[in-house]
């Protein structure tokens, strides 16, 4: 199945299913705060059931790979290196980059943002890192 459309799709339904947990989340939150607790109630329970979408999606990717990194999704150990190797390029590459984009484009409470983000994903690094060398 790799390099298929159907796999691309199932990255794809991956990515919209994740984005869709955390966008209802935050919806929730926000209902929340202008005291509107069924439409809370209903995005949280929403994002839950996609978040069951989004580990059925990883059922069948995760023979082909995790979809940040391309590592095998298999046993903890594969797991903890993934997590490592993802978190150390957005901290290495990604966040950096966007960040010194949004200093280009005269966004600097942004790019502070991602600068800020990139120092937590190294610090998440870390974390993964003491825990894979405790297994």
């Amino acid at each position: 199945m790799k390099n298929t459309k159907t796999h691309a799709n199932l990255l794809a339904a991956f990515s919209r299913e994740a984005e869709n947990n955390h966008r209802y989340r935050y919806f929730a939150k926000m209902a929340d705060i202008e005291g509107e607790p069924e439409a809370a109630s209903t995005f949280r329970d929403i994002a839950e059931g996609n978040a069951g979408h989004v580990q059925g999606h990883l059922d069948f990717i995760r023979e082909l790979g995790d979809p940040v990194t391309g590592e095998p999704i298999r046993e903890t150990n594969e797991l903890l290196a993934s997590a490592i190797k993802g978190e150390q390029q957005a901290a290495a590459q990604d966040y950096p980059r966007m960040a010194q984009t949004a200093r280009d484009e005269g966004f600097p409470l942004i790019a502070s943002w991602f600068d800020n983000l990139a120092q937590a994903k190294r610090s998440h690094a870390d974390r993964f890192a003491a825990v894979a060398e405790e297994s």
